[in-house]
């Protein structure tokens, strides 16, 4: 019998990053509720840094690609961001029509887990980021990727900021 092992994984990478509402409830259609949860991440970001390369936030999930320096803080770096960003947002009273946030007198905006995938190529990286950036297209929300105003695609497309400050230099490398 051939028992495997976990290596360690460590240092600089790049990590494209899902994670999703409960029940994929539309919460970020709601304009406060999207504004909070990304002013979150910012400071999450910021708290960790952790540089954003890429990101969009669609009505029920968020997807992004993270430059960190050190891969071990992903998990702490996420956990916090939900745990927070849930906090910020369950006194929004336009939540209270998604009941599958709500269990008795806990509220919970996230899954309890989410997905990542290290960027090993540079090919990779340009797939990642052209699915993040042409989601909203994909999903009929917009014509244009660089419409989508929860998107770091009018950024990387037209050079125009978003509301999020994207790391498109690579400055977490240094």
């Amino acid at each position: 019998m051939v028992i495997r092992t976990r290596l360690p994984i460590s240092g600089r990478a790049i990590v494209f990053v899902t994670t999703t509402v409960k029940d994929w409830a539309p919460v970020f259609n709601i304009e406060e509720v999207a504004q909070a949860v990304l002013t979150q991440f910012a400071e999450a970001l910021e708290y960790y840094r952790i540089s954003l390369v890429g990101y969009v936030l669609m009505p029920s999930h968020l997807h992004a690609l993270l430059g960190l320096k050190q891969i071990e803080s992903l998990s702490r770096f996420m956990q916090s961001f939900k745990i927070l960003s849930s906090k910020r947002v369950k006194q929004i009273p336009a939540l209270r029509k998604y009941q599958c946030l709500y269990k008795g007198t806990s509220f919970g905006l996230w899954m309890p887990r989410f997905d990542d995938l290290i960027i090993t190529s540079e090919e990779q990286f340009r797939i990642k980021l052209e699915y993040i950036h042409q989601n909203p297209m994909r999903a009929g929300l917009v014509e244009n990727a660089g419409d989508w105003p929860y998107s770091s695609a009018s950024e990387w497309l037209h050079d125009r900021p978003g509301l999020l400050k994207i790391d498109k230099d690579f400055r977490w490398q240094a």
